[in-house]
């Protein structure tokens, strides 16, 4: 479930569908260059933190600082959008996407040295 979340956080940000989200669950070289900003290479936790930040910004289209399951229905299955409401309320908060998408970053982080390859 992680990879799927992580993978169509990666569709909602690169412009890809979800049913692609979901048939890629592994970040590729395209989307590394999207979150690195310090073109060194690779994608450091503080960069994919920030890019998320934003991410999670763009996808509160009332603005009201949580996810409703209609606000993320184009990128996010009702299981994918369960795995992130850890409260179970029907809302995702900033830190309850934050929590889940930076858990997916240290799943997908095999080197495990806070940086994405």
């Amino acid at each position: 479930m992680r990879k799927t979340v992580l993978a169509a956080a990666i569709a909602l940000l690169t412009g890809a569908g979800l049913a692609a989200a979901q048939q890629a669950p592994a970040m590729h070289e395209a989307h590394l260059n999207q979150f690195d900003t310090n073109n060194d290479g690779g994608v450091s936790k503080e960069e994919y933190r920030v890019f998320m930040t934003g991410s999670f910004a763009r996808l509160d289209g009332n603005g009201d600082g949580v996810l409703s399951q209609t606000e993320t229905a184009e990128v996010l299955t009702p299981q994918q959008f369960a795995a992130i409401d850890a409260n179970g309320d029907g809302h995702a908060s900033r830190d309850e996407f934050l929590d889940q998408v930076m858990r997916d970053f240290a799943a997908a982080d095999r080197g495990g040295d806070g940086h994405l390859k």
